[in-house]
């Protein structure tokens, strides 16, 4: 694995793909890890390069396996998928190629293992088709011309955000299209389709982007572009103060919503998945695998003695970083998780992501309780007969969540901040529901 994502070999692999190209490399800057023991691991690099002052940003993607049973699965579905045809990222496609010895493999955005349409959705000449409604090969030709294909976001065979940019008389647009393996988009634009009108009947409380429709031949979700930016990670920053509030309006309408859906999020499941995050534990973080260990069976002790709470629509994925900001007003994004669960869950998931991996300094600690204390109290204003009688284990639930995230990733000290996750799920545990 090190040797197959260091820098000297990636850079390798670049000048060669790039050799006779004309293309030179200008930088190469490691971006993101994902490890998942026993079996795999992909790591993904942005290469800059540059030509007679054209400058492009690539993105490489090195996958692997972590035994010869995991690499002979993955090989097998490379090969099946791509694998042998010419790896060409500057006028083709980046396909994979394979490194038997090592058990890896690079690829290039925008090939996917798991996302086979994703080439469709950054050529503009197609795209033209889709956003303009062309159909004549000379008029999509022509379109193409006036579409800017932006990459936002990337996760190999989880999902790519696109941003398209619509330049025509004079007046510009800004579309984001979401692509995802199979038709969950398909399941997202119904979703949102159905809160977008439920939110109508509590004016200024749930803020979200307006569907525009699904691309069957992409598996593309299409929404409107919203104005503002990211809500960022500074927790004393007067826009996240603000954010408690209005996540807990956003999520009380979503679960006084009743918008259908085909999935349910139940605690045995959770703690059943956590079971197994904890033997992956034990190969990379063995004192991490027992305190997760200890922090399930404590967890399965509460569920036991406390009662079920009801259970409504829930945003699946409720965190500050799923918030747009603009004039202190915010949006909320990404409703691909959206399921059934209890009351608590989503309550549960905010205040856990409210914490900062790594906090500056006292100050951190405090915004974060202030936050979780004003978002608790403004959801119960909103809906007073709610029961939340299983809040702490849905709250500890995602601090151990988090701690897997931290494995995953592999960051420069993800050991301690791992235990530090489950620490703290055992504190929210048996502390008492804030008033």
């Amino acid at each position: 694995m090190e040797a197959a994502t260091d820098k000297e070999s990636v850079a390798a692999f670049v000048e060669e793909t790039l050799a006779g190209s004309g293309w030179e490399v200008e930088s190469i800057r490691h971006r993101v890890d994902r490890v998942d023991p026993p079996n795999s691991y992909w790591s993904v690099f942005a290469v800059e390069i540059y030509k007679d002052g054209e400058e492009r940003d690539l993105r490489l993607v090195a996958r692997g396996a972590l035994n010869p049973e995991a690499w002979e699965k993955l090989s097998a579905r490379l090969e099946r998928h791509g694998a042998g045809n010419p790896c060409d990222p500057i006028n083709g496609i980046g396909y994979p190629r394979l490194f038997p010895d090592t058990w890896h493999a690079y690829w290039f955005y925008p090939y996917d293992l798991s996302m086979s349409n994703l080439p469709l959705a950054n050529d503009p000449i197609r795209m033209a088709a889709v956003l303009l409604g062309l159909d004549k090969p000379e008029d999509m030709l022509a379109g193409a011309r006036h579409i800017e294909v932006e990459r936002v976001r990337y996760l190999p065979e989880v999902s790519a955000i696109l941003r398209y940019t619509i330049d025509v008389g004079g007046s510009r647009n800004v579309i984001f299209g979401k692509v995802q393996p199979g038709r969950r988009g398909l399941r997202t634009n119904g979703i949102v389709e159905g809160l977008w009108q439920a939110s109508a009947k509590y004016p200024g409380f749930l803020k979200l982007p307006r569907p525009l429709g699904y691309v069957e031949e992409m598996n593309m979700l299409i929404e409107e572009g919203i104005r503002g930016k990211p809500l960022g990670g500074s927790r004393t920053s007067a826009e996240f103060m603000l954010v408690p509030e209005a996540a807990a309006e956003a999520l009380a309408v979503i679960h006084e919503s009743r918008v259908d859906n085909d999935e349910r999020i139940t605690i045995e499941a959770e703690l059943a998945r956590l079971d197994k995050v904890a033997e992956k534990f034990a190969y990379v973080h063995p004192d991490g695998h027992f305190l997760l260990r200890d922090l399930i069976t404590h967890m399965r002790e509460r569920v036991q003695r406390t009662v079920e709470e009801e259970w409504l629509p829930t945003h699946g994925d409720l965190k500050y970083d799923q918030f747009m900001v603009h004039n202190d007003e915010f949006t909320l994004l990404d409703f691909d998780y959206y399921a059934t669960a209890e009351t608590s869950y989503d309550l549960g998931k905010f205040c856990a992501y409210l914490v900062p991996s790594r906090p500056k300094d006292w100050r951190d600690s405090v915004a974060v309780e202030e936050g979780r204390v004003r978002f608790i109290r403004r959801y119960r204003e909103l809906r007073p007969h709610a029961t939340l009688h299983r809040f702490g284990v849905y709250e500890a639930l995602q601090f151990a969540l988090r701690a897997m995230s931290a494995m995953w990733m592999q960051k420069p000290g993800w050991h301690r901040v791992a235990e530090t996750y489950l620490v703290l799920g055992f504190e929210r545990l048996k502390s008492r529901l804030p008033e």
